[in-house]
Protein backbone atom coordinates (compact mmCIF):
# COMPACT_ATOMS: atom_id res chain seq x y z
CA UNK A 1 0.00 0.00 0.00
CA UNK A 2 2.83 2.42 0.83
CA UNK A 3 4.52 1.61 -2.47
CA UNK A 4 1.29 2.28 -4.35
CA UNK A 5 0.83 5.64 -2.63
CA UNK A 6 4.38 6.74 -3.33
CA UNK A 7 4.20 5.63 -6.96
CA UNK A 8 0.97 7.50 -7.57
CA UNK A 9 2.23 10.73 -6.06
CA UNK A 10 5.70 10.65 -7.62
CA UNK A 11 4.11 9.82 -10.96
CA UNK A 12 1.70 12.73 -10.70
CA UNK A 13 -1.35 10.49 -10.84
CA UNK A 14 -2.99 11.14 -7.48
CA UNK A 15 -6.35 12.88 -8.02
CA UNK A 16 -5.77 15.85 -5.73
CA UNK A 17 -9.10 17.42 -6.61
CA UNK A 18 -11.30 14.52 -5.51
CA UNK A 19 -13.56 14.86 -2.51
CA UNK A 20 -12.28 13.47 0.78
CA UNK A 21 -13.61 10.25 2.20
CA UNK A 22 -16.73 10.19 4.33
CA UNK A 23 -16.07 12.27 7.43
CA UNK A 24 -13.45 14.51 5.74
CA UNK A 25 -16.19 16.79 4.51
CA UNK A 26 -16.58 18.04 8.08
CA UNK A 27 -12.77 18.01 8.54
CA UNK A 28 -12.54 14.70 10.37
CA UNK A 29 -11.70 11.04 9.73
CA UNK A 30 -13.49 8.85 12.24
CA UNK A 31 -13.58 5.22 11.02
CA UNK A 32 -10.79 3.87 8.78
CA UNK A 33 -7.75 5.39 7.13
CA UNK A 34 -5.33 3.78 4.72
CA UNK A 35 -1.97 5.23 3.77
CA UNK A 36 -3.15 5.91 0.22
CA UNK A 37 -6.15 7.81 1.53
CA UNK A 38 -3.98 9.70 4.02
CA UNK A 39 -1.67 10.80 1.20
CA UNK A 40 -4.64 11.90 -0.92
CA UNK A 41 -6.16 13.87 1.95
CA UNK A 42 -2.81 15.51 2.67
CA UNK A 43 -2.50 16.72 -0.92
CA UNK A 44 -5.99 18.13 -0.71
CA UNK A 45 -6.01 19.64 2.79
CA UNK A 46 -2.45 20.13 4.06
CA UNK A 47 -2.14 23.93 4.28
CA UNK A 48 1.64 24.09 3.75
CA UNK A 49 1.40 22.05 0.56
CA UNK A 50 -1.58 24.06 -0.67
CA UNK A 51 0.44 27.26 -0.18
CA UNK A 52 3.23 25.72 -2.25
CA UNK A 53 0.78 24.47 -4.87
CA UNK A 54 -0.86 27.90 -5.19
CA UNK A 55 2.39 29.27 -6.58
CA UNK A 56 1.77 27.32 -9.77
CA UNK A 57 -1.69 28.72 -10.40
CA UNK A 58 -0.35 31.89 -12.06
CA UNK A 59 1.99 29.97 -14.40
CA UNK A 60 -0.39 30.11 -17.36
CA UNK A 61 -0.94 33.84 -16.97
CA UNK A 62 2.81 34.43 -16.73
CA UNK A 63 3.20 32.59 -20.03
CA UNK A 64 0.44 34.65 -21.65
CA UNK A 65 1.95 37.86 -20.32
CA UNK A 66 5.32 36.96 -21.85
CA UNK A 67 3.79 36.43 -25.30
CA UNK A 68 1.51 39.43 -24.77
CA UNK A 69 4.56 41.73 -24.90
CA UNK A 70 4.49 41.26 -28.69
CA UNK A 71 0.99 42.76 -28.85
CA UNK A 72 0.38 46.53 -28.72
CA UNK A 73 -1.16 47.99 -25.61
CA UNK A 74 -4.30 50.09 -26.13
CA UNK A 75 -5.67 52.94 -24.05
CA UNK A 76 -8.62 55.29 -24.27
CA UNK A 77 -9.33 58.43 -22.26
CA UNK A 78 -11.84 61.25 -22.16
CA UNK A 79 -11.89 64.53 -20.26
CA UNK A 80 -14.28 67.38 -19.45
CA UNK A 81 -13.12 70.89 -18.54
CA UNK A 82 -14.28 74.39 -17.64
CA UNK A 83 -12.35 77.68 -17.93
CA UNK A 84 -13.82 80.79 -16.34
CA UNK A 85 -14.16 84.04 -18.26
CA UNK A 86 -11.43 86.69 -18.07
CA UNK A 87 -8.41 88.12 -19.78
CA UNK A 88 -6.25 85.64 -21.64
CA UNK A 89 -2.50 86.19 -21.85
CA UNK A 90 0.41 84.30 -23.31
CA UNK A 91 3.51 85.44 -21.49
CA UNK A 92 3.52 89.23 -22.13
CA UNK A 93 1.03 89.12 -25.02
CA UNK A 94 -2.56 90.04 -24.21
CA UNK A 95 -5.03 87.86 -26.08
CA UNK A 96 -8.13 89.70 -25.00
CA UNK A 97 -11.04 88.94 -22.79
CA UNK A 98 -12.68 85.59 -23.42
CA UNK A 99 -15.95 84.16 -22.12
CA UNK A 100 -16.18 81.06 -19.94
CA UNK A 101 -15.45 77.93 -21.98
CA UNK A 102 -16.65 74.35 -21.61
CA UNK A 103 -14.35 71.78 -23.16
CA UNK A 104 -14.40 68.05 -23.88
CA UNK A 105 -11.82 65.78 -25.53
CA UNK A 106 -10.94 62.15 -26.15
CA UNK A 107 -7.77 60.25 -26.92
CA UNK A 108 -7.25 56.71 -28.19
CA UNK A 109 -3.82 55.24 -28.65
CA UNK A 110 -1.85 52.10 -29.49
CA UNK A 111 1.74 51.56 -28.38
CA UNK A 112 4.26 48.75 -28.74
CA UNK A 113 7.78 48.56 -27.34
CA UNK A 114 10.12 45.77 -28.36
CA UNK A 115 13.44 45.09 -26.64
CA UNK A 116 15.91 42.27 -26.72
CA UNK A 117 14.50 41.01 -23.44
CA UNK A 118 11.01 40.83 -24.99
CA UNK A 119 12.19 38.07 -27.32
CA UNK A 120 13.75 36.06 -24.48
CA UNK A 121 10.97 36.62 -21.95
CA UNK A 122 8.89 33.57 -23.08
CA UNK A 123 11.93 31.34 -22.50
CA UNK A 124 12.55 32.96 -19.11
CA UNK A 125 8.95 32.41 -18.04
CA UNK A 126 8.96 28.83 -19.34
CA UNK A 127 12.03 27.95 -17.27
CA UNK A 128 10.68 29.79 -14.22
CA UNK A 129 7.40 27.88 -14.47
CA UNK A 130 9.33 24.63 -14.81
CA UNK A 131 11.27 25.50 -11.64
CA UNK A 132 8.05 26.29 -9.77
CA UNK A 133 6.50 23.02 -10.94
CA UNK A 134 9.60 21.11 -9.83
CA UNK A 135 9.34 22.75 -6.41
CA UNK A 136 5.69 21.71 -6.18
CA UNK A 137 6.61 18.13 -7.12
CA UNK A 138 9.35 18.22 -4.49
CA UNK A 139 6.87 19.47 -1.90
CA UNK A 140 4.50 16.68 -2.95
CA UNK A 141 7.18 14.01 -2.52
CA UNK A 142 8.19 15.52 0.82
CA UNK A 143 4.57 15.46 1.92
CA UNK A 144 4.32 11.75 1.03
CA UNK A 145 7.36 11.07 3.22
CA UNK A 146 5.89 13.10 6.11
CA UNK A 147 2.57 11.28 5.89
CA UNK A 148 4.29 7.90 5.68
CA UNK A 149 6.48 8.63 8.70
CA UNK A 150 3.51 9.88 10.72
CA UNK A 151 1.45 6.85 9.65
CA UNK A 152 4.27 4.51 10.72
CA UNK A 153 4.54 6.32 14.05
CA UNK A 154 0.82 5.80 14.63
CA UNK A 155 1.08 2.10 13.71
CA UNK A 156 4.02 1.67 16.05
CA UNK A 157 2.05 3.34 18.84
CA UNK A 158 -0.80 0.90 18.18
CA UNK A 159 1.63 -2.05 18.42
CA UNK A 160 3.07 -0.68 21.64
CA UNK A 161 -0.47 -0.32 22.98
CA UNK A 162 -1.27 -3.94 22.16
CA UNK A 163 1.97 -5.01 23.85
CA UNK A 164 1.04 -2.98 26.94
CA UNK A 165 -2.36 -4.67 27.09
CA UNK A 166 -0.73 -8.10 26.79
CA UNK A 167 1.83 -7.20 29.46
CA UNK A 168 -0.93 -6.08 31.84
CA UNK A 169 -2.74 -9.37 31.30
CA UNK A 170 0.49 -11.28 32.05
CA UNK A 171 1.02 -9.39 35.29
CA UNK A 172 -2.58 -10.02 36.36
CA UNK A 173 -2.06 -13.70 35.70
CA UNK A 174 1.10 -13.55 37.79
CA UNK A 175 -0.80 -11.87 40.66
CA UNK A 176 -3.33 -14.69 40.59
CA UNK A 177 -0.52 -17.24 40.55
CA UNK A 178 1.18 -15.58 43.53
CA UNK A 179 -2.10 -15.52 45.47
CA UNK A 180 -2.61 -19.22 44.71
CA UNK A 181 0.92 -19.99 45.90
CA UNK A 182 0.25 -18.20 49.18
CA UNK A 183 -3.00 -20.07 49.67
CA UNK A 184 -1.25 -23.44 49.40
CA UNK A 185 1.64 -22.29 51.59
CA UNK A 186 4.20 -22.25 48.76
CA UNK A 187 4.59 -18.48 48.74
CA UNK A 188 4.64 -15.41 50.94
CA UNK A 189 2.68 -12.13 50.98
CA UNK A 190 5.85 -10.49 49.67
CA UNK A 191 5.43 -12.44 46.44
CA UNK A 192 1.92 -10.98 46.07
CA UNK A 193 3.21 -7.44 46.70
CA UNK A 194 5.90 -7.91 44.06
CA UNK A 195 3.32 -9.18 41.58
CA UNK A 196 1.02 -6.27 42.35
CA UNK A 197 3.90 -3.82 41.89
CA UNK A 198 4.60 -5.39 38.51
CA UNK A 199 0.93 -5.04 37.65
CA UNK A 200 0.96 -1.36 38.67
CA UNK A 201 3.96 -0.70 36.44
CA UNK A 202 2.15 -2.44 33.58
CA UNK A 203 -0.86 -0.20 34.15
CA UNK A 204 1.39 2.88 33.95
CA UNK A 205 2.91 1.53 30.75
CA UNK A 206 -0.57 0.97 29.32
CA UNK A 207 -1.62 4.53 30.20
CA UNK A 208 1.45 5.93 28.45
CA UNK A 209 0.85 3.71 25.43
CA UNK A 210 -2.76 4.91 25.15
CA UNK A 211 -1.58 8.50 25.28
CA UNK A 212 1.05 7.84 22.61
CA UNK A 213 -1.55 6.18 20.34
CA UNK A 214 -3.78 9.24 20.64
CA UNK A 215 -1.03 11.85 20.17
CA UNK A 216 0.41 10.14 17.10
CA UNK A 217 -3.03 10.36 15.49
CA UNK A 218 -3.15 14.05 16.34
CA UNK A 219 0.22 14.47 14.62
CA UNK A 220 -1.00 12.48 11.63
CA UNK A 221 -4.10 14.65 11.43
CA UNK A 222 -2.00 17.83 11.49
CA UNK A 223 0.01 16.63 8.49
CA UNK A 224 -3.02 15.25 6.63
CA UNK A 225 -4.88 18.51 7.21
CA UNK A 226 -8.01 17.02 8.77
CA UNK A 227 -8.79 15.68 12.21
CA UNK A 228 -7.95 12.00 12.72
CA UNK A 229 -10.06 10.74 15.61
CA UNK A 230 -8.52 8.59 18.33
CA UNK A 231 -10.71 5.62 17.43
CA UNK A 232 -9.84 5.62 13.72
CA UNK A 233 -8.47 2.31 12.43
CA UNK A 234 -5.27 2.36 10.35
CA UNK A 235 -5.75 -0.31 7.69
CA UNK A 236 -2.40 -0.35 5.84
CA UNK A 237 0.09 -2.96 7.01
CA UNK A 238 3.85 -3.24 6.41
CA UNK A 239 5.59 -6.56 5.93
CA UNK A 240 9.17 -7.12 7.06
CA UNK A 241 11.51 -8.17 4.26
CA UNK A 242 15.22 -8.48 3.68
CA UNK A 243 16.45 -5.47 1.67
CA UNK A 244 18.65 -6.11 -1.34
CA UNK A 245 20.17 -2.71 -2.03
CA UNK A 246 22.93 -1.62 -4.39
CA UNK A 247 24.41 1.74 -3.49
CA UNK A 248 25.51 2.50 -7.05
CA UNK A 249 22.12 1.64 -8.53
CA UNK A 250 20.35 3.67 -5.88
CA UNK A 251 22.71 6.58 -6.45
CA UNK A 252 21.95 6.55 -10.18
CA UNK A 253 18.22 6.52 -9.53
CA UNK A 254 18.52 9.26 -6.89
CA UNK A 255 20.50 11.55 -9.20
CA UNK A 256 17.68 11.38 -11.70
CA UNK A 257 14.65 11.08 -9.44
CA UNK A 258 15.29 13.03 -6.22
CA UNK A 259 12.69 15.83 -6.21
CA UNK A 260 14.89 18.35 -4.39
CA UNK A 261 17.73 17.83 -6.86
CA UNK A 262 15.33 18.13 -9.80
CA UNK A 263 14.04 21.41 -8.40
CA UNK A 264 17.60 22.72 -8.02
CA UNK A 265 18.41 21.80 -11.62
CA UNK A 266 15.26 23.53 -12.85
CA UNK A 267 16.24 26.63 -10.88
CA UNK A 268 19.70 26.49 -12.42
CA UNK A 269 18.18 26.45 -15.92
CA UNK A 270 15.95 29.40 -15.03
CA UNK A 271 18.96 31.35 -13.72
CA UNK A 272 20.91 30.59 -16.91
CA UNK A 273 18.08 31.95 -19.04
CA UNK A 274 17.79 35.01 -16.79
CA UNK A 275 21.48 35.72 -17.35
CA UNK A 276 20.98 35.57 -21.11
CA UNK A 277 18.02 37.92 -20.85
CA UNK A 278 20.06 40.40 -18.77
CA UNK A 279 22.67 40.70 -21.53
CA UNK A 280 20.01 41.87 -23.99
CA UNK A 281 20.06 45.27 -22.28
CA UNK A 282 22.88 46.19 -24.69
CA UNK A 283 20.48 45.83 -27.64
CA UNK A 284 18.39 48.75 -28.98
CA UNK A 285 14.69 49.07 -28.29
CA UNK A 286 11.97 50.05 -30.77
CA UNK A 287 8.80 51.88 -29.80
CA UNK A 288 5.78 52.28 -32.08
CA UNK A 289 2.71 54.38 -31.32
CA UNK A 290 -0.46 55.66 -32.96
CA UNK A 291 -3.08 58.03 -31.59
CA UNK A 292 -6.54 59.34 -32.46
CA UNK A 293 -7.72 62.54 -30.75
CA UNK A 294 -10.67 64.90 -30.89
CA UNK A 295 -11.98 67.87 -28.92
CA UNK A 296 -14.83 70.35 -28.67
CA UNK A 297 -14.95 73.81 -27.06
CA UNK A 298 -18.14 75.72 -26.28
CA UNK A 299 -18.20 79.23 -24.77
CA UNK A 300 -20.83 80.12 -22.24
CA UNK A 301 -21.90 83.10 -24.45
CA UNK A 302 -21.33 83.76 -28.16
CA UNK A 303 -21.58 87.58 -28.03
CA UNK A 304 -17.82 88.28 -27.86
CA UNK A 305 -17.18 85.70 -30.56
CA UNK A 306 -19.83 87.30 -32.80
CA UNK A 307 -18.23 90.71 -32.30
CA UNK A 308 -14.77 89.32 -32.98
CA UNK A 309 -16.00 87.64 -36.14
CA UNK A 310 -17.73 90.81 -37.38
CA UNK A 311 -14.60 92.83 -36.68
CA UNK A 312 -12.50 90.30 -38.58
CA UNK A 313 -14.84 90.38 -41.60
CA UNK A 314 -14.95 94.17 -41.53
CA UNK A 315 -11.18 94.29 -41.59
CA UNK A 316 -11.11 91.90 -44.50
CA UNK A 317 -13.76 93.99 -46.31
CA UNK A 318 -11.78 97.24 -45.88
CA UNK A 319 -8.60 95.51 -47.04
CA UNK A 320 -10.41 94.17 -50.10
CA UNK A 321 -11.76 97.67 -50.98
CA UNK A 322 -8.27 99.19 -50.70
CA UNK A 323 -6.83 96.48 -52.93
CA UNK A 324 -9.54 97.13 -55.53
CA UNK A 325 -8.53 100.82 -55.64
CA UNK A 326 -4.97 99.88 -56.31
CA UNK A 327 -6.00 97.35 -58.91
CA UNK A 328 -8.14 100.04 -60.63
CA UNK A 329 -5.10 102.33 -60.90
CA UNK A 330 -3.13 99.46 -62.39
CA UNK A 331 -5.91 98.59 -64.78
CA UNK A 332 -6.63 95.22 -63.19
CA UNK A 333 -10.21 93.99 -62.70
CA UNK A 334 -11.58 94.41 -59.15
CA UNK A 335 -12.15 91.53 -56.71
CA UNK A 336 -15.57 90.67 -55.30
CA UNK A 337 -15.67 91.99 -51.71
CA UNK A 338 -19.29 91.15 -51.04
CA UNK A 339 -18.37 88.04 -49.10
CA UNK A 340 -16.86 90.24 -46.36
CA UNK A 341 -19.55 92.94 -46.27
CA UNK A 342 -21.18 92.54 -42.86
CA UNK A 343 -23.63 95.31 -43.66
CA UNK A 344 -25.34 92.68 -45.79
CA UNK A 345 -27.80 90.81 -43.49
CA UNK A 346 -27.17 87.58 -45.38
CA UNK A 347 -23.39 87.77 -44.87
CA UNK A 348 -23.88 88.69 -41.21
CA UNK A 349 -26.27 85.78 -40.69
CA UNK A 350 -23.86 83.34 -42.36
CA UNK A 351 -20.99 84.59 -40.20
CA UNK A 352 -23.02 84.21 -37.06
CA UNK A 353 -24.08 80.70 -38.06
CA UNK A 354 -20.46 79.76 -38.74
CA UNK A 355 -19.49 80.94 -35.26
CA UNK A 356 -22.30 78.85 -33.78
CA UNK A 357 -21.25 75.77 -35.76
CA UNK A 358 -17.65 76.13 -34.68
CA UNK A 359 -18.34 76.69 -31.00
CA UNK A 360 -21.31 74.48 -30.14
CA UNK A 361 -21.48 70.67 -29.58
CA UNK A 362 -20.30 70.20 -25.97
CA UNK A 363 -19.80 67.57 -24.67
CA UNK A 364 -19.67 64.86 -27.36
CA UNK A 365 -19.74 66.53 -30.77
CA UNK A 366 -15.98 66.15 -31.17
CA UNK A 367 -13.84 67.60 -33.93
CA UNK A 368 -11.42 64.87 -34.88
CA UNK A 369 -7.73 65.62 -35.24
CA UNK A 370 -5.51 63.95 -37.86
CA UNK A 371 -4.24 60.49 -36.93
CA UNK A 372 -0.61 60.49 -35.78
CA UNK A 373 1.98 57.72 -35.99
CA UNK A 374 5.48 57.60 -34.55
CA UNK A 375 8.44 55.26 -34.27
CA UNK A 376 11.34 55.62 -31.89
CA UNK A 377 14.60 53.67 -31.83
CA UNK A 378 16.59 53.92 -28.63
CA UNK A 379 20.17 52.69 -28.19
CA UNK A 380 21.38 52.60 -24.57
CA UNK A 381 24.84 54.15 -24.35
CA UNK A 382 25.48 54.74 -20.66
CA UNK A 383 23.12 53.92 -17.79
CA UNK A 384 25.28 54.74 -14.80
CA UNK A 385 26.54 51.13 -14.44
CA UNK A 386 23.05 49.90 -13.51
CA UNK A 387 23.03 47.67 -16.58
CA UNK A 388 26.39 46.14 -15.70
CA UNK A 389 25.21 45.62 -12.13
CA UNK A 390 22.07 43.76 -13.25
CA UNK A 391 24.10 41.58 -15.62
CA UNK A 392 26.63 40.75 -12.92
CA UNK A 393 23.84 39.94 -10.44
CA UNK A 394 22.32 37.57 -13.01
CA UNK A 395 25.69 35.90 -13.54
CA UNK A 396 26.21 35.50 -9.80
CA UNK A 397 22.71 34.04 -9.47
CA UNK A 398 23.53 31.55 -12.23
CA UNK A 399 26.80 30.53 -10.54
CA UNK A 400 25.04 30.19 -7.18
CA UNK A 401 22.37 27.99 -8.76
CA UNK A 402 25.10 25.80 -10.27
CA UNK A 403 26.83 25.49 -6.90
CA UNK A 404 23.48 24.70 -5.29
CA UNK A 405 23.01 21.79 -7.67
CA UNK A 406 26.49 20.53 -6.83
CA UNK A 407 25.76 20.90 -3.12
CA UNK A 408 22.53 18.92 -3.49
CA UNK A 409 24.35 16.16 -5.37
CA UNK A 410 26.98 15.88 -2.63
CA UNK A 411 24.30 15.92 0.07
CA UNK A 412 22.26 13.31 -1.77
CA UNK A 413 25.24 11.01 -2.26
CA UNK A 414 26.09 11.13 1.44
CA UNK A 415 22.47 10.71 2.55
CA UNK A 416 21.82 7.75 0.23
CA UNK A 417 24.92 5.93 1.48
CA UNK A 418 23.93 6.69 5.07
CA UNK A 419 20.33 5.62 4.45
CA UNK A 420 21.43 2.29 2.94
CA UNK A 421 23.60 1.58 5.97
CA UNK A 422 20.76 2.59 8.28
CA UNK A 423 18.30 0.26 6.51
CA UNK A 424 20.69 -2.69 6.63
CA UNK A 425 21.50 -2.01 10.28
CA UNK A 426 17.81 -1.70 11.11
CA UNK A 427 17.04 -5.05 9.46
CA UNK A 428 19.79 -6.82 11.38
CA UNK A 429 18.62 -5.10 14.54
CA UNK A 430 15.14 -6.54 14.01
CA UNK A 431 16.59 -10.05 13.81
CA UNK A 432 18.58 -9.52 17.00
CA UNK A 433 15.64 -8.02 18.86
CA UNK A 434 13.43 -10.91 17.76
CA UNK A 435 15.95 -13.36 19.13
CA UNK A 436 16.15 -11.35 22.38
CA UNK A 437 12.37 -11.39 22.69
CA UNK A 438 12.26 -15.16 22.17
CA UNK A 439 15.00 -15.63 24.77
CA UNK A 440 13.17 -13.39 27.25
CA UNK A 441 9.94 -15.34 26.67
CA UNK A 442 11.71 -18.59 27.37
CA UNK A 443 13.34 -17.06 30.47
CA UNK A 444 9.92 -16.03 31.79
CA UNK A 445 8.46 -19.46 31.12
CA UNK A 446 11.29 -21.15 33.06
CA UNK A 447 11.07 -18.63 35.91
CA UNK A 448 7.33 -19.12 36.24
CA UNK A 449 7.76 -22.91 36.22
CA UNK A 450 10.48 -22.74 38.86
CA UNK A 451 8.31 -20.38 40.95
CA UNK A 452 5.34 -22.75 40.65
CA UNK A 453 7.49 -25.63 41.87
CA UNK A 454 8.91 -23.50 44.68
CA UNK A 455 12.44 -23.62 43.26
CA UNK A 456 12.71 -19.88 42.59
CA UNK A 457 11.64 -16.64 44.24
CA UNK A 458 9.21 -14.12 42.86
CA UNK A 459 12.13 -11.81 42.11
CA UNK A 460 13.16 -14.05 39.20
CA UNK A 461 9.65 -13.93 37.77
CA UNK A 462 9.44 -10.15 38.12
CA UNK A 463 12.83 -9.68 36.45
CA UNK A 464 11.90 -12.10 33.67
CA UNK A 465 8.61 -10.29 33.06
CA UNK A 466 10.37 -6.91 32.93
CA UNK A 467 12.95 -8.31 30.51
CA UNK A 468 10.26 -9.74 28.24
CA UNK A 469 8.24 -6.52 28.27
CA UNK A 470 11.32 -4.47 27.36
CA UNK A 471 12.32 -6.98 24.67
CA UNK A 472 8.86 -6.81 23.09
CA UNK A 473 8.90 -3.04 23.04
CA UNK A 474 12.41 -3.00 21.59
CA UNK A 475 11.37 -5.45 18.88
CA UNK A 476 8.40 -3.27 17.90
CA UNK A 477 10.63 -0.19 17.80
CA UNK A 478 13.20 -2.02 15.69
CA UNK A 479 10.59 -3.20 13.17
CA UNK A 480 9.14 0.26 12.65
CA UNK A 481 12.58 1.84 12.66
CA UNK A 482 13.32 -0.40 9.69
CA UNK A 483 10.14 0.65 7.86
CA UNK A 484 10.80 4.31 8.67
CA UNK A 485 14.39 4.23 7.43
CA UNK A 486 13.34 2.38 4.27
CA UNK A 487 10.64 4.98 3.59
CA UNK A 488 13.28 7.68 4.06
CA UNK A 489 15.49 5.94 1.51
CA UNK A 490 12.60 5.82 -0.96
CA UNK A 491 12.07 9.56 -0.44
CA UNK A 492 15.74 10.19 -1.25
CA UNK A 493 15.68 8.01 -4.36
CA UNK A 494 12.39 9.52 -5.51
CA UNK A 495 10.60 6.26 -6.30
CA UNK A 496 9.35 3.10 -4.52
CA UNK A 497 11.91 0.33 -3.99
CA UNK A 498 9.68 -2.63 -3.02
Amino acid sequence: MMVTAAALVLGGAIPFGLQAQEGAGDSAVREELSLVEAVRLAHEYNPDFRIQENQGETAEWRRREAWGSFLPSANASSSLGYTASGERRFQSVQLGTQPAIYSSSYNMGLSLTLTGQSFLQPSVVRDQNAAVQAQIEGASAGLVDQVTQAYLAALEADEQLRQAVAELERTRSYVRQAEAQVEVGAGTPLDIRRAELQQGQAEVQLLQAENAAATTRFSLGRIVGVEVAEEVSLTTTFELFEPELSVEDLMTEAMGGNPVLRASRSQQQASRTQARAARTQYLPSVSLSASWTGSVFEPSTLGPLFASRMQQLSGQFQSCVEQNRIRALLGDPPRDCSAFDVSDPVIEAEARQQVRDENLGFPFDYRAQPVSFSMNVSIPVFTGFSRQLQIEEARVSERNAREQVRSEELRLRAEVETAVRTVNTAFRTVALQTRNRETAAEELRLAQERFRLGLASSIEVVDAQANLSQAERDEISAVYSFHSSFAGLEALVGQPLR
